[in-house]
Formats: structure tokens, C-alpha cells, sequence
């Protein structure tokens, strides 16, 4: 099936892609877009008279596929189409051999860090550590390595670290180039508002503006957002800017801004990124009382137990850092519970 959808399905592999990478897009969209591109797969399937069969990729073929066309891209979505249809072991087995293969490293990242924002994703969570994801987001070896001793400590999920761990392990993520990434939003997610705050000045004194603001956004203290906006028109990226906010407080931003504006903030429009900023400057002070106490995701309160249409509200990246940070909350209270036992 993965030759079926690479040769008959890529601009639907492809528009799935994008879709994941969008803020404003949901999870229930995407999940219809990949239905009716397996409902395709097969009718192509069967009247090309191939086996109609999900099996585990095969990593010569995959070799094969990228020498011919070098877009890693619709590759590594049809490997997490299929791999949304086989048992999680066989999952397992199949990431750990594209891990064992260095000519198709790159393949790999991008194949874990779409599995982290697949609606699937939260079975394999336990299984794709974070030092997995770290060596899917990292360029280099180097930054992996240094990133270590913060991984062996739970540096990256701990609420009890010492501030000065707090701001060494927030200079690694940094110099791995995981400013904006999951594993900056996890690791923000951890730490109480006094230590964001401890992090935030240190950002602001040897990181950009838009590094500092992408930094505090991904903390999701909904207090900080009239911060961001006063830097809206000063940032180099006001497009990114848009995206946390909008990922910070979902559709509530929707009260604040009106959604053609931010849709077309977010694609660049410089006349939409001043009345963004206008419109939230504005409205504001109407929901503060509201949101400034909250700490949110998508909307959504960090440890609020939603429902499946309530997950299917929020976009892939909101729903992969919400169901990470759970998924750590838990195993992290689950470890300290057995610890006190001892």
C-alpha cells in the first residue's frame, strides 16, 4: 500500500501535510482529509489489482522512493498513513529500524515528529521517548549529546528544579535550535510562573525579541499575550508570533480578533498584522478577568481531561504538546507515587 500512495495520492499526502503544520486547522478536518485519501488508496488499490494490505515499510523501497524523488516530505507522510493502520508493536519495529539506517536519518525525524502530531500519536507516546524526539528534532549529534545529562535528570519535565538547572537546561534546548519546538513547550509546561519568568529575562537578555516572545508564548500563560502583541509590528516573524497566540488560546482568540483577520496575519499580510494587533489591544480588557489567570492550550486548561470531540477541536501541533505534557504529568506522578513507597 505505501507504493499505492506515493504513486497515485501525493497531492493528497501532501495537502494532509500541510494541514498538520497550520494553526488554524483541526484535528477532525485532518482526520477527514485521511479517510477519504484511504478510501482512495484502496479503490486505486483495487483496480490496479494490488494487494489491499498494510504491511511494514519496507526500507530498501523507501531508498528507492527517495532516490527518485528527493521530497521527504510526501515519503514520511505515506509511511505515517500506513503506520496509522498497523499494531503499535510493528510501529515500533519500524522505527527502530529507520534508526538503525543512517542514509535515511533524515526520513526518520521527519517520520517521528509526524507521528508526535498524528491523532494516533498519544499510544506511541510511551514508546517514542524523549530522547527519540530529541534526536528528531535536533540537526546535529553534538546538540543531542549536550542535551543528555538535562534527559538523564528529567530536566526537561521536572516542577522541583533548581533555577540554575531551569536556565542550563533552557540554554541546550536553545543552542539544539528547539526554541520553538515541542520539547521547548514541554519543558516550558513544567515550570511554575516564577520559574518562567526566571527564564524569560533570561531570554530577553541573549536571545532576539522573537526568540523571547516565541519562548514565553510557549509557557501558555495567557498573561503574557498582551506582551507579545505590543511586539507584533517589531518582530522579524509576526506570522509565528500569530500561530502561539492563536495556539495558546484556540478559538477563544476568535472573542479578541476576527478569524479572517488572524488567518490573514498569520499568511503575512501587513494591514491584517496591524489590525490583529488593534483588534487584541482592543478587546482585551473585556476578557481579561477571564484569561489572564488562566494557563492554557488551545483554549484548553493544562490538566482538564477532554473528550474526543473536544481533542478533535485543536490543531495537530496543540494536541501533540497537550497530550506530551500529560503523558509525562502522569508518568512523572506515577514514578514519584512508587518512589515514596520505597
Amino acid at each position: 500500500m505505501l507504493s499505492t500512495y506515493l504513486s497515485n495520492h501525493k497531492a493528497q499526502l501532501l495537502a494532509i501535510s500541510e494541514a498538520q503544520y497550520c494553526p488554524f486547522t483541526c484535528v477532525g478536518f485532518i482526520k477527514t482529509l485521511k479517510t477519504k485519501l484511504l478510501e482512495a488508496c484502496w479503490l486505486t488499490a483495487k483496480k490496479n489489482n494490488v494487494p489491499q494490505k498494510f504491511s511494514q515499510p519496507d526500507l530498501v523501497q523507501l531508498i528507492t522512493f527517495l532516490q527518485s524523488d528527493p521530497n521527504i516530505d510526501s515519503t514520511a507522510q505515506a509511511c505515517v498513513e500506513v503506520m496509522a493502520n498497523l499494531p503499535q508493536n510493528i510501529n515500533l519495529a519500524f522505527i527502530n529500524a529507520l534508526m538503525n539506517e543512517p542514509t535515511l536519518h533524515s526520513l526518520t525525524k521527519l517520520i517521528i515528529y509526524k507521528v508526535l502530531l498524528q491523532q494516533h500519536s498519544l499510544n506511541l507516546i510511551a514508546y517514542i521517548d524523549l530522547k527519540t524526539l530529541c534526536f528528531a528534532l535536533t540537526t546535529d549529534k553534538e546538540s543531542l549529546e549536550h542535551l543528555q545529562p538535562a534527559l538523564e535528570q528529567d530536566l526537561l519535565i521536572s516542577s522541583q528544579a533548581k533555577n540554575t538547572e531551569v536556565i542550563n537546561t533552557f540554554k541546550h534546548l536553545c543552542n539544539a535550535g528547539l526554541i520553538n519546538s515541542p520539547l521547548m513547550s514541554l519543558f516550558l509546561l513544567s515550570l511554575s510562573w516564577e520559574q518562567v519568568n526566571v527564564v524569560g529575562n533570561h531570554a530577553s537578555n541573549t536571545l532576539t525579541v522573537d526568540q523571547t516572545m516565541q519562548v514565553l508564548l510557549q509557557s501558555s500563560f495567557a498573561k503574557l499575550i498582551p506582551l507579545a502583541n505590543t511586539f507584533l509590528n517589531k518582530v522579524e516573524e509576526p506570522h509565528t508570533i500569530i500561530a502561539l497566540i492563536r495556539r495558546l488560546l484556540g478559538d477563544k482568540l476568535d472573542l479578541l480578533v476576527s478569524f479572517e483577520t488572524q488567518l490573514q496575519a498569520w499568511q503575512g499580510d501587513e494591514l491584517s498584522c496591524s489590525e490583529f494587533k488593534r483588534q487584541l489591544h482592543t478587546n482585551w480588557p473585556k476578557f481579561e478577568g477571564e484569561l489572564s489567570s488562566s494557563r492554557l492550550i488551545a483554549g484548553k486548561a493544562l490538566n482538564t481531561k477532554l473528550n474526543a470531540i473536544e481533542m478533535s477541536a485543536m490543531d495537530s501541533y496543540s494536541q501533540a504538546v497537550f497530550n506530551l505534557y500529560n503523558y509525562y504529568q502522569h508518568a512523572t506522578a506515577k514514578k514519584l507515587a512508587a518512589e515514596a513507597v520505597l
